[in-house]
């Protein structure tokens, strides 16, 4: 097959192949045998990543569980719920289940969350990005310089990862806090360890270098408890679905 055969093949119409809709280059998501339109990708799991790789007749599976997870959330009974703004855990605890929405606002019907039973959880964990940047100030002539003592800006933002044996929700990253978390320190670069260490590392850090001012020690006592809210929360969800 030639360029101009592959460009015209490219922009060719083609119907979806579980709803029959006609479907532009724009709307065409592949799979390995066939083509669906993006209203039927929308029904599939929200964990699912791998349609590409996925016949028609694997896609027309999950389209069929779909449906039968829709009709199961009719009797999910939520017994406790974890989140904030971000990534809600609804559980159902007698009957060792549960869901998660990507936001509290998330209508459950619409998105149809996949049910996922306690036992098949393979991994759950809390995890953490950390990233940290000198602060510096401008001076007349416009060049940017550095604090005396320096100043830092540590950024935090905290996750809980699941992994299942679900034939469609594989695996995801749940996000918490839904702007990075920021925590201000005066003196030395910290030299941090690896994940939530990081934060550990950040207290000890303060009780070595505190702030100097009362001004400044309100605001980083209250930037320390946003990060351990979070850090607490996803300490909760983990305990309360490996305990189920």
């Amino acid at each position: 097959m030639g360029l101009f055969d592959k460009i015209s093949e490219a922009f060719e119409k083609k119907e979806c192949v579980f709803c029959g809709k006609e479907i532009g280059i724009l709307g065409k998501k592949k799979l390995e045998d066939g083509v669906m339109c993006k209203d039927c990708v929308s029904l599939l799991s929200p964990w699912f990543t791998d349609r590409k790789n996925s016949t028609v007749a694997e896609i027309d599976a999950q389209l069929a569980y779909r449906e039968q997870n829709r009709k199961e959330l009719e009797s999910f009974h939520p017994t406790c719920e974890y989140g904030d703004r971000m990534s809600q855990f609804i559980i159902d605890e007698p009957n060792r289940r549960f869901i998660v929405l990507p936001n509290k606002n998330t209508n459950i019907a619409e998105y149809n969350p996949d049910i996922i039973s306690f036992d098949q959880v393979s991994e759950i964990k809390l995890d953490m990005t950390y990233n940290s940047t000198e602060e510096k100030f401008k001076q007349p002539d416009g060049q940017r310089v550095s604090f005396n003592p320096p100043k830092y800006e540590h950024t935090f933002m905290f996750y809980v990862k699941v992994t299942t044996t679900h034939p469609y929700a594989h695996s995801h990253s749940c996000q918490l806090n839904s702007t990075g978390l920021k925590v201000h320190t005066a003196g030395p670069k910290m030299s941090r360890s690896f994940r939530l260490d990081a934060l550990e590392d950040l207290r000890r850090f303060l009780e070595y270098f505190p702030p100097r001012t009362m001004q400044e020690n309100y605001q980083v006592e209250k930037e320390m408890d946003d990060c351990y809210f979070y850090a607490n929360m996803g300490d909760e969800i983990c305990r309360a679905i490996m305990r189920g």
